[in-house]
């Protein structure tokens, strides 16, 4: 009976005590729900809220869009759905409040937690065939190791950490039972839910393979005469592995298109030189608070998985009661993720052939796994009761933690030194006393247990010791309390911003684009927050974006006419002229203040979704660098004449002082032109402090985060000289390229005369749930045969004018055209996503080979055949 229980109990609490912990953890930094704070934090504000309301949208309206124009310009939503929202636990949102949201993916996270937990548990008590407190423990360290505390905030990887225990034991079940229907259903499952971690899981059950093999050849078979000898084992391996990725294939297939067609599609050879990732002050990590969310975007890898399981690792080698071969395999099994994730070359494959930029060493939950499997191995085989072995492993769990701090010391004085801008360990000589006690008090009570193996206190002791350390360590990862926000505070601003945006955006006649700064929105968070999706968020046509799977087209053409971009997974509307307001189509500005006041400039000549131009506009070649040289070809190709609206200020006077590594400017400059002026600045840091002046008075801008490429400083006259001061991280080689005026005038005037060639959209409306098929008409002449849209090149679209297929261009560095004879045209969008239906075809067929295995061994089966 005693036994019968354990079986249900054990599990039980490897599901729950995590959860607890993590929500005491929570709640020490006045986290809800034992606090008022929420976890809005880093791409827990920036991506995964918004992405969750835009699902929330979808599944509430009962729809799903394949193309949406709330993605910036407009993408594929696809890759969004796979990278981002695949996990079973996001359709929760479907029952909570816009509001709840933010409570919502805490206890999504807290959830996770509990199940990684439980499936480490399950798995071991599966594989060993008992209950037992050790299995609790192992649950307990995987559910919260390193990984989970630092990566939680991008919970879309929590899935990977459950699935990785399943995988494991369906490789152990496919190798000694040869049973691979649960191999191929679990692999097929890990690359569905995220195929990212799914790329990565892939490789761990090649390393996972190989080391079963050398857990069990013979010693007189050698590794590839083992393959020869077990040809049917190694097929089934090889066969169910293949036909996972095919059953995959209807998401895998289009995906992997989609993610082509962004800005991490290209390689970095750099990336790939087998130099060290990083050095001896990773060891840190053995012990708590080696990092924190502070150092979330640039440390070490995060190895912590408690002092039970290093104490175990080092006990299986050490332990004379592991045989030598058992040895080999695990020095295989660790060496191949360790050294994959020291050395750059292999941990660029591991991350998908792309150094990750943020939360690097995304794999190391794989070693905290294997670590704890094999410690957990070491305590069956009685190691952890051989005291020699025992004090020979605490020695040396102190001596590596003692050596990374002292690393990290050399380090952080180099860093100072040098004026780096990144240290890698965030912990201190505080943090170090509290991991030697954790330590030293986990060591006693495993040396206490030695002697007294069936002692009701030391085990729960030893308990108490593990959890303690865990959710001290987990604690200490969340970093201080300042970056936390308000969540009353948040709904607030949430619920007032969206009644006065849907006031706005909620009935458009005809389709226009929205620049939107929300003060009141932004000043609801802790962060330097810049509304990328914004749109997403509260349902409205911007431009702003921020996701890993964005066209690579939208960036490089908004991006070359002098939008802010940080990265090739970010634009911003920052840097917009009046000549990308039409370009876009920005019909209008919403600013509301933080007070909850607001105010709309409308230009009703910028809706539509395109407009018509000179047949010219298709020899537009962007200038790398050279922002206001290409927005004046822009306007120039599409008139078909050159007039440039865009002109370089005289310079008077240039100073420039060199400190600390940034230039800092005072420009005395006089227009040529009536009309608004600019300037631009080349960005190599997303917190360049520019710090502009005109005229002694510090400049306002929308965003904290000054380093749009193009900044408005103010209106003057023609002749009218004025003063200003800005710093750049880079020397600026022609001034005259960087400051110029606008003929806001003339530039009027040609809107003006563009305004009856627009693109108009039937129901406007509807394009925020069904971006995929609507209808626009408009009208051409032999000076206007061109029509620009404003929505990126894509392959998927499918144009028809008056049902006959049109052939749709790539121009203006990545947007859309097309050449229509003169007259009226209604033309007819609609959206393929491309490779969708290659990938349900390999799926079917995947079907149909996996029938066709399933009878082909069974036939062997009966025949006897090895």
């Amino acid at each position: 009976m005693k036994r019968k229980w354990g079986l249900f109990l054990y599990p039980l609490a490897a599901f729950l005590l995590p959860m607890v912990i993590t929500i005491i953890a929570f709640g020490l930094h006045g986290i809800a729900p034992l606090g008022s704070k929420n976890i809005l934090v880093s791409d827990l504000a920036t991506q995964y809220l918004p992405f969750f309301n835009f699902m929330r949208t979808q599944l509430v309206q009962h729809t799903y869009s394949a193309y949406s124009l709330l993605l910036s310009l407009g993408d594929n939503t696809l890759p969004v759905y796979t990278y981002y929202l695949m996990s079973p636990l996001n359709w929760l949102v479907r029952f909570v409040p816009e509001t709840a949201v933010p409570l919502l993916m805490e206890a999504i996270i807290i959830i996770k937690i509990g199940l990684i937990s439980l499936s480490m548990q399950l798995f071991l008590q599966v594989r060993s065939k008992q209950a037992n407190l050790m299995q609790l423990l192992a649950g307990l360290s995987y559910g919260l190791c390193g990984f989970v505390s630092m990566y939680f905030y991008d919970f879309m990887w929590l899935d990977a950490l459950i699935l990785l225990p399943l995988l494991t034991w369906s490789l152990d079940r496919l190798f000694y039972r040869g049973k691979w229907g649960s191999y191929l259903l679990i692999l097929s499952l890990t690359i569905v839910v995220n195929y990212y971690m799914g790329y990565m899981l892939c490789l761990y059950s090649v390393i996972y393979f190989v080391y079963l093999i050398l857990l069990n050849q013979r010693p007189e078979t050698g590794f590839f005469q083992f393959f020869k000898q077990h040809r049917r084992l190694v097929c089934k391996y090889l066969g169910a592995s293949l036909l996972a990725a095919s059953l995959a294939a209807f998401l895998l297939v289009p995906t992997v298109i989609g993610m082509l067609a962004t800005g991490k599609s290209s390689l970095n050879p750099v990336s790939f030189l087998p130099i060290p990732r990083f050095l001896p002050s990773v060891f840190t990590a053995l012990g708590v608070g080696a990092t924190n969310f502070a150092s979330r975007l640039n440390h070490e890898p995060a190895l912590f998985v408690g002092s039970l399981f290093t104490l175990g690792l080092w006990l299986y080698w050490l332990s004379p009661l592991i045989t030598r071969q058992r040895k080999r395999a695990s020095f295989w099994l660790v060496g191949a993720i360790f050294f994959g994730m020291l050395i750059s070359t292999f941990d660029t494959m591991w991350h998908m052939f792309q150094m990750p930029a943020g939360f690097p060493f995304r794999e190391v939950y794989m070693l905290s796994f294997v670590v704890i499997l094999l410690g957990y191995d070491a305590w069956q085989a009685g190691a952890f009761y051989d005291r020699s072995s025992l004090i020979k492993a605490i020695t040396l769990t102190i001596s590596l933690l003692l050596a990374g701090y002292l690393t990290a010391y050399l380090e952080k004085m180099i860093v100072q030194v040098t004026n780096w801008k990144f240290t890698y360990v965030g912990a201190n000589h505080w943090h170090l006393l509290v991991a030697l006690l954790l330590i030293i008090f986990i060591g006693m009570l495993l040396w206490y247990q030695a002697s007294h193996r069936a002692s009701f206190l030391v085990k729960l002791a030893l308990l108490f010791g593990v959890s303690l350390e865990l959710g001290t360590n987990f604690s200490m990862a969340l970093g201080g309390t300042d970056e936390y926000g308000e969540q009353h505070r948040f709904a607030t601003a949430f619920q007032q911003s969206k009644k006065i945006i849907d006031r706005h955006t909620g009935h458009q006649k005809d389709f226009g684009r929205t620049n939107l700064d929300n003060r009141l929105y932004k000043a609801s968070f802790n962060i330097n927050y810049n509304q990328y999706n914004d749109a997403l968020l509260f349902n409205f046509f911007g431009v702003n974006s921020y996701t890993s799977s964005m066209n690579k087209n939208t960036h490089d053409a908004l991006a070359q006419l002098g939008l802010y971009s940080r990265n090739e997974r970010r634009i911003s509307v920052n840097g917009v002229t009046p000549v990308t307001e039409q370009l876009l189509r920005l019909d209008q500005r919403l600013v509301i203040e933080q007070d909850g006041s607001y105010r709309v400039h409308h230009d009703a000549r910028n809706r539509g979704l395109g407009y018509a131009v000179s047949k010219q506009i298709n020899t537009y070649h962007p200038v790398s660098n050279q922002v206001f040289t290409n927005l004046n070809q822009l306007v120039q190709k599409e008139q078909g004449r050159i007039n440039n609206y865009f002109s370089a200020n005289q310079i008077e006077l240039a100073q420039v002082q060199k400190q600390a590594g940034i230039y800092r400017y005072t420009v005395k400059t006089t227009p040529r032109i009536t009309g608004k002026q600019y300037l631009a600045i080349p960005t190599s840091s997303p917190n360049q402090p520019l710090a502009v002046k005109v005229n002694g008075r510090r400049l306002k801008t929308s965003e904290h985060q000054l380093g749009a490429e193009i900044i408005s400083v103010g209106k003057f006259a023609k002749g009218q000289t004025y003063t200003i001061q800005f710093n750049s991280s880079t020397k600026l080689a022609n001034l005259q390229n960087n400051l110029v005026g606008f003929d806001d005038a003339g530039f009027d005037r040609y809107v003006t005369a563009t305004n009856p060639y627009r693109l108009k959209i039937s129901h406007p409306e509807r394009l925020k749930l069904k971006g995929h098929d609507f209808k626009g008409t408009i009208k051409t002449t032999t000076k206007r045969p061109v029509v620009l849209i404003s929505l990126p090149y894509d392959r998927g679209w499918q144009l028809t004018d008056v049902g006959k297929p049109v052939k749709i261009k790539k121009t203006v560095g990545g947007l859309m055209s097309v050449h229509l004879t003169p007259g009226n045209h209604v033309l007819h969008f609609k959206y393929q996503t491309p490779g969708l239906r290659l990938g349900m075809l390999i799926s079917a067929l995947g079907l149909v080979a996996t029938a066709g295995f399933w009878w082909w061994f069974k036939d062997q089966n009966k025949r006897g055949v090895d």
